[in-house]
């Protein structure tokens, strides 16, 4: 018997992971450009790309370690508050050190968003399963791979129209 992957659930994680994915790939080509049009050097621009994704790192295993006692959803929506928070904070502050602390708590909010996403993949993966149909749940194609191939083209895309 093959579990049913497509829950409801599942399927609303989709939506989340997708709608909070996109977002992100429209700022990853854009913030330099933006930067750069603020008067930030390149050196400042580098710092502030990479803080973000250092923040993310380091505190993935935290996160990890919160969800054993804590429901994901409570850290998806923590992580998609602060990232909407932060991504608003564009707006008003200006670089270096103010920019440099809206990266920090969107770096935040993504390791908190995106740990407790795949986390909940997992957790709502049908158990009794065969492994190969828990990985299934992961990279479901029509799902979970075509979202990321969309996303990726058009997230950027989006970006520069606007």
């Amino acid at each position: 018997m093959i579990p049913k992957v497509l829950t409801r659930d599942f399927i609303l994680l989709f939506f989340a992971q997708f709608t909070f994915s996109f977002v992100f790939q429209s700022l990853i080509p854009t913030l330099p450009i933006y930067l750069s049009r603020l008067g930030s050097n390149e050196v400042e621009i580098g710092v502030l790309v990479g803080i973000f994704f250092f923040c993310a790192l380091v505190l993935r295993p935290f996160v990890g370690r919160a969800l054993l006692r804590t429901p994901e959803k409570k850290f998806m929506i923590t992580g998609s508050l602060l990232f909407a928070l932060a991504s608003l904070a564009y707006l008003i502050a200006p670089p270096f050190w103010p920019l440099l602390i809206v990266r920090v708590f969107q770096g935040i909010g993504f390791a908190f968003f995106h740990t407790a996403a795949f986390t909940l993949i997992a957790n709502i993966s049908p158990e009794f399963s065969l492994p190969k149909h828990r990985e299934t749940s992961f990279s479901w194609p029509p799902c979970h791979r075509g979202q990321q191939r969309l996303r990726l083209r058009q997230g950027p895309r989006t970006a520069f129209q606007c």
